[in-house]
């Protein structure tokens, strides 16, 4: 292939690197003018160095080994420069080092964990960072079990997607942590495999590693409270200050489905009144800051406006500028537990337990329509609400029932 570079390749001795009479040899290389130095850490004697010839003399042992060096570096300075060309790409002297040195050889699960952090992870939600944080910690973690301080993207195979699985399965849960399950690993299996998308995407590996994989989930019933232990729950003396406004916040959740994130940010701008007086909570759901806003209105129901009358007054909330003196989500889910358990309710609590009460115990049951209830949830798709609709025993019971007298 016939070149349009002045392209060369010279060894020399640094001699102002001289002590006791060796130095080091390094090699320079030129392309139209522009120079780069790579040493090739190789020290010899300065009086057997012949810098016109570029050539060690004698065959001691030592010079045998640092010319079969020069050798190597000079074939692989070649094959680098004549790489490049043939990718068509602009050929400079410092490309040709970097491809020498193998610092082209792609980025590593340790770069796209980075890049993900600076850039992508910036635009996601507070919650939805969170998962990313836990499956990339997991990712490190394997890494080190592995041995390895880090792995090239296009060294990640089927086998290392399948032992990062088997790993999350069996792995020992730190202190204050649960065991993951079936579902727990394949979100981390999920959120890996967007990682990778990332990276397919940006053209830093060329084949997909989870092109064979499958997600398994297990579907399971969403917990949720009847109406008796909704009533349990607001019936419930709780002398505690804060253990009282979780509950409240919990109890207005159950009536409105608001999430934990919408709580906290609620606000008097979120209410709004229609003409006939009713109160209406309006406000937008997004996963991250490039997705579509969808906004979703809720009626509010005369329980939950009794709760936003109860604390409009609060130093705390007011201090926030929020309709909830809301506390940490981390304490909130601790103290529905202790909360749930003075209710002798049997059910493990947690804040989102209140969403999947109002799409089931408080709407669908009470006959709202599936369309409503998608509405007022803020879910982009039908079919996320439809979960809702398979799991309650008691609704299907109560229109079989409706059905067998229709009948007699």
């Amino acid at each position: 292939m016939k070149s349009n570079h002045s392209f060369s390749v010279t060894f020399f001795v640094r001699r102002n690197r001289e002590a006791f009479g060796r130095a080091p040899i390094y090699v320079k290389i030129t392309v139209d003018g522009s120079r780069v130095f790579i040493p090739v850490k190789q020290t010899v004697e300065v009086a057997q160095w012949n810098q016109k010839a570029q050539k060690l003399k004698g065959n001691s042992s030592e010079n045998i080994a640092a010319r079969d060096r020069m050798r190597q570096i000079l074939n692989e300075i070649n094959q680098a420069y004549d790489e490049l060309r043939f990718l068509k790409e602009v050929v400079t002297a410092e490309k040709i080092k970097i491809k020498f040195e193998g610092e082209d050889q792609g980025k590593t699960l340790k770069n796209l964990i980075k890049y993900h952090f600076d850039q992508p992870g910036k635009l996601l939600a507070p919650g939805t960072l969170k998962n990313y944080y836990s499956t990339e910690r997991f990712l490190l973690e394997f890494l080190k079990r592995k041995k390895i301080s880090d792995i090239q993207l296009g060294k990640i195979d089927f086998k290392f997607i399948t032992d990062f699985g088997v790993y999350l399965r069996t792995k020992s849960p730190d202190k204050g942590q649960r065991p993951c399950t079936n579902n727990t690993v394949m979100k981390h299996m999920e959120r890996f495999q967007k990682l990778m998308g990332l990276a397919l995407k940006f053209g830093w590996i060329v084949r997909d590693p989870f092109i064979h994989f499958t997600r398994k989930l297990i579907t399971k019933d969403r917990e949720v409270l009847d109406d008796l232990e909704i009533a349990s729950l607001q019936s419930l003396d709780l002398p505690n200050h804060v253990e009282a406004i979780v509950r409240d916040m919990f109890v207005f959740s159950c009536y409105t489905g608001l999430s934990y994130s919408e709580m906290s940010t609620l606000s008097a701008h979120h209410i709004t009144t229609d003409n006939d007086g009713g109160v209406w909570l309006v406000m937008k759901r997004k996963k991250t800051l490039t997705t579509n806003e969808k906004s979703f209105h809720v009626l509010v129901l005369p329980i939950a406006l009794t709760l936003i009358q109860k604390y409009k007054l609060s130093p705390e909330a007011i201090n926030r500028q929020t309709i909830f003196p809301c506390p940490s989500n981390q304490y909130t889910n601790r103290s529905l537990k202790i909360i749930a358990k003075k209710a002798r309710i049997d059910k493990k609590i947690s804040f989102h337990i209140a969403r999947h009460t109002f799409a089931t115990t408080i709407t669908l049951e009470k006959g709202i329509s599936i369309e409503s209830v998608s509405h007022m949830l803020g879910h982009s798709s039908i079919r996320t609400t439809q979960i809702y609709s398979k799991v309650k025993q008691k609704k299907v019971a109560m229109e079989m029932k409706s059905l067998s007298m229709g009948q007699r």
